[in-house]
């Protein structure tokens, strides 16, 4: 296959896509991918991170070194 023919399936194959995240992947290769990751997260996502960042400041984070002996088991082969 040429390379006009290859764009002009890939152009009529974008044209049959209703998913906004395919639409936002593809313009992000298409123009070097800019974005903030932080817009890119659900609200959930977003609310989550903050939680996180709030038990930090209080000082009831674990070490990652605490995490991985905690669940090596369940990482190693």
């Amino acid at each position: 296959m040429n390379i006009q023919a290859e764009k002009i399936a890939i152009a009529k194959a974008l044209l049959n896509v209703n998913s906004e995240s395919i639409l936002k992947q593809v313009k992000a290769i298409l123009t070097g991918y800019k974005a903030d990751l932080w817009d890119e997260l659900s609200e959930e996502q977003k609310s989550s991170v903050k939680r996180a960042r709030q038990q930090l400041t209080r000082g009831e984070g674990k070490s990652h070194k605490e995490v991985m002996k905690k669940y090596a088991k369940w990482l190693t082969k």
